[in-house]
């Protein structure tokens, strides 16, 4: 690596942890003024209420790291201009681009890495919030579910229940109705229904099938139904938090909520994809700060971190509304990644198109 890689680098890597150390200070604080009651009508240490803090982290971690990068390379940048080096660099002979590549490249390396980690480490260190916060406030994470409805086109089943018990695995008064051809061939009502060996058991269960000669009921101690392969997991309150789970578990739940829940899946989708883009924001707002203006006649750093900070902002706000237009069905899920990075970058150059009459 070339001596002006290695100047770069270090500088901006420098300047970025401080950054991140600083904004990961200032969270962790409100965080924990946030929650002084619990900490004190629990009698709880000052190492448990610190211990809560980091995890806590772990919701806004990727988020100050992508501002703490975008301040970093603004900060680096606007000195250059500011102390006239990037004028002895041209002379030497090195290019924009030449300068600017060293940043690029750790950029796409910083996002790379987050996002494996996002999948791994910090899916650990996000659960870890729920198992701290019961371990310490006896907040339990129960999906238990009133009042369910859920509708598979595909296999024609319509599911009614009282109450779904998420730790039994098991739906009360259950009502299950199967339609074929516009027509309802299948009803059953039962006392319960219990999920064992991958399949749903209903108990005291009463099933009217349609016949020849219409529809036959059947009394049964325990019945199971052919097809009827609902996961628990698709009964369990919507409010289950998609960002903590594994990948594979998201997709497969998502998967199946589409077809049985429309709209909740929207919701769901959305939130899935905001985990899933959420590093880009990285490789986003470094990317903007590299393309940003700095020849600024006066006053270079504050305008130059004026601008990075308007630019940060723009960017989490036009996610934050993407996110509820699209969980409110008015946009297709997929815009919420897409909607603010482009809104940022237009943003962006309009201001650095602004700044170059200033």
């Amino acid at each position: 690596m070339k001596l002006l890689d290695r100047y770069i680098l270090s500088e901006v890597v420098k300047a970025g942890l401080v950054a991140l150390l600083i904004f990961s200070l200032l969270v962790m604080a409100v965080e924990t003024f946030i929650n002084i009651d619990k900490f004190v009508s629990n009698s709880l240490p000052f190492t448990m209420m610190m211990k809560y803090s980091f995890y806590a982290l772990s919701d806004y971690f990727l988020m100050i790291t992508g501002v703490s990068m975008l301040f970093s390379v603004t900060y680096f940048l606007s000195n250059l201009s500011a102390n006239n080096e990037l004028i002895s660099l041209y002379t030497a002979g090195y290019s924009r681009v030449r300068i600017l590549m060293p940043i690029v490249l750790l950029a796409l390396v910083l996002t790379a890495s987050f996002t494996c980690l996002n999948e791994s480490l910090f899916l650990e260190w996000k659960n870890g919030k729920d198992v701290v916060s019961t371990e310490l406030f006896g907040l339990s994470g129960t999906q238990d579910a009133r009042n369910v409805a859920l509708n598979d086109v595909a296999s024609g089943y319509l599911v009614f229940s009282r109450s779904f018990s998420e730790g039994d695995e098991r739906l009360y008064e259950p009502i299950v109705m199967k339609s074929f051809d516009d027509r309802l061939v299948l009803r059953l009502e039962a006392e319960r229904g219990d999920y064992r060996d991958g399949e749903w058991v209903f108990r005291n269960a009463i099933v009217y099938e349609l016949g020849e000669d219409g529809f036959v009921s059947k009394e049964y101690d325990e019945t199971t139904l052919q097809s009827f392969d609902f996961p628990p997991s698709l009964f369990r309150s919507r409010n289950m938090q998609i960002d903590t789970m594994e990948m594979s578990s998201a997709l497969e739940y998502l998967s199946r909520l589409k077809g049985v829940d429309p709209t909740s899946w929207q919701e769901k989708e959305t939130e899935f994809l905001r985990r899933v883009g959420e590093p880009l924001g990285i490789l986003v707002l470094m990317l903007i700060s590299v393309l940003m203006n700095y020849t600024f006649k006066k006053n270079i750093l504050l305008f130059s971190i004026v601008q990075s900070l308007v630019i940060a902002v723009v960017y989490y706000v036009s996610d934050m509304v993407f996110s509820i237009v699209c969980k409110q069905g008015m946009l297709a899920p997929a815009f919420v990644v897409v909607l603010p990075l482009f809104f940022t970058v237009f943003l962006s150059i309009a201001i650095s198109y602004i700044g170059k009459r200033i």
